[in-house]
């Protein structure tokens, strides 16, 4: 479920400032050209005239956002390894808030989105110890929780998961936050079903295969099921290898706090 949860913070309008002389004019000119592609979601078109723009005002006080915009095209073209440099380079320009976070997130992001929890908790922390308020916090404070609890660190996680119930109570986040709070280990659920006999019948097989399973109540879009569950695992890689093993037995997998 988590893998879902993608957002990109984007500033919405232009970050560049009032220009007064002729040259600056221009600079704004060519970024304008660029942003209105991008918000038009002409990424490679975008990404072009943001190009375009670092080469023709290299040391422009603005070269912070036009790197973190171009590296938001970046990633819509799937050019996630130029994205990350472009949101490096931009942290590099001396980046100014709210630049600096959304360059911190968009780094979260890519290492979050290819399961690089540690590389995600390293750059989301900052951007949620001192936000600005564009940022969706509640979706970057689930995030980091989740980040969290696959690396085994459960008291801290809860921390933020408390956080977004505290202060979001209506975000589709607290409800992911409510499921998650005072975990302390993962399991691997083999499925989830609407009658006792058909949860039995699961049951049967993995005995037969050699597992330890268990059943264990769950609500499932309203609907009472119950779930059958294998192990628990103090870390996300521990319970990855247990739903390895059972699917190469044949059993379905979602690994859950």
């Amino acid at each position: 479920m988590q893998r879902a949860l993608t957002f990109v913070v984007l500033a919405g309008v232009s970050l560049v400032a009032g220009c007064a002389t002729a040259n600056q004019r221009d600079e704004r000119g060519t970024f304008d050209q660029a942003f209105a592609a991008f918000q038009a979601g002409h990424w490679q078109r975008a990404c072009d005239g943001f190009t375009q723009h670092l080469r023709s005002y290299p040391t422009a006080p603005t070269r912070a956002e036009v790197y973190y915009y171009r590296g938001q095209a970046l990633v819509h073209l799937k050019r996630r390894s130029e994205a990350m440099g472009d949101f490096q380079r931009a942290i590099g320009a001396e980046a100014r808030q709210p630049i600096l976070d959304f360059a911190r997130v968009a780094i979260g992001n890519l290492y979050y989105e290819e399961g690089n929890d540690a590389g995600a908790i390293q750059w989301y922390a900052p951007a949620v110890a001192e936000p600005v308020p564009q940022l969706p916090l509640d979706m970057l404070s689930l995030r980091l929780a989740v980040s969290l609890q696959r690396l085994g660190r459960w008291p801290s996680a809860d921390k933020y998961l408390q956080y977004i119930l505290d202060n979001f109570p209506a975000s589709p986040a607290a409800a992911e936050a409510a499921r998650r709070i005072h975990a302390a280990s993962f399991t691997v659920q083999t499925g989830a079903y609407a009658t006792a006999a058909a949860a039995q019948r699961e049951m049967s097989r993995l005995l037969a295969a050699g597992f330890q399973p268990r059943i264990v109540p769950v609500n499932g879009g309203g609907q009472r099921l119950s779930a059958v569950q294998v192990g628990r695992a103090g870390t996300y890689a521990e319970a990855q290898a247990l739903a390895q093993r059972l699917r190469s037995a044949g059993f379905s997998t979602l690994v859950v706090p």
